[in-house]
């Protein structure tokens, strides 16, 4: 698997790394919901994603956290020193689980297309055009 996704990631200009710490990422769901009502929810994701996948650094780790925050823009020190969210995070995860989820990714669309692991470029086709979202090209 690893070998496919460093090949696939490659297409796409990621570079696939996966020598780093496997650690809680609660924090680092707290901070993607912090993110969210700043408006930085994608960025954050992104820079959560890269810290992880390509640069092998522990989004477990606060202090890697608020380096993260701060390099899109938010100031994140008051969050990662409470528990602001958790509760939220938390539902997130047991709602998940009541929908058999219990790893990622996972992908719910519409409340009625799920999909779980990493997904061919043709898989998104089809269930992005059969609920719509694609038109078809011609």
């Amino acid at each position: 698997m690893v070998p496919y996704m460093k090949e696939q990631g490659a297409k796409v200009g990621i570079k696939f790394s996966y020598g780093g710490k496997v650690g809680n990422t609660l924090d680092s769901h707290r901070l993607v919901e912090f993110a969210k009502k700043k408006g930085k929810q994608d960025e954050c994701i992104e820079k959560l994603m890269s810290y992880y996948f390509e640069q092998e650094k522990d989004i477990s780790d606060k202090k890697v956290l608020a380096q993260a925050a701060n390099e899109i823009g938010i100031d994140a020190k008051e969050l990662l020193e409470g528990n602001e969210y958790d509760d939220a995070v938390k539902k997130e995860v047991e709602n998940a689980y009541r929908m058999g989820i219990s790893g990622v990714p996972a992908f719910i669309i519409n409340h009625s297309v799920s999909l779980s692991g990493a997904q061919e470029t043709e898989t998104w086709e089809e269930v992005l055009s059969e609920l719509g979202y694609l038109k078809e090209s011609k």
